[in-house]
């Protein structure tokens, strides 16, 4: 796994402008995953970054990593063109959930 993976999920590295950035803040929380709230605003307000919180509270950081190193090695890409991959091909939060976790569509 690229070590970029792991600072992506380690820190927020967004700046003064991320809502989540000052939520997380204000709450003493490390990561929007470390919150009990189901919260939508700001980034989480899209999908791909939403169900990826959602799979961390569910599964633990280091299962999301080891799934997107495996997924990452069978093709599947966070990012094909730009900041789009194939994570981004979805509408329903569990069905993202579900290929991130199998790999499977």
């Amino acid at each position: 796994m690229p070590p970029e993976w792991r600072f992506r999920i380690a820190r927020n590295t967004h700046k003064d402008w991320c809502e989540n950035r000052k939520c997380s803040i204000e709450k003493d929380c490390g990561h929007c995953y470390d919150c009990m709230e189901d919260c939508r605003k700001g980034l989480l307000s899209k999908i791909k970054p939403y169900g990826f919180t959602l799979f961390v509270k569910r599964y633990g950081e280091q299962m999301l990593l080891d799934c997107l190193e495996r997924n990452e090695k069978n093709g599947i890409m966070y990012h094909r063109e730009g900041i789009v991959g194939d994570y981004d091909e979805f509408d329903d939060v569990e069905k993202l959930i579900m290929f991130i976790k199998d790999g499977n569509r």
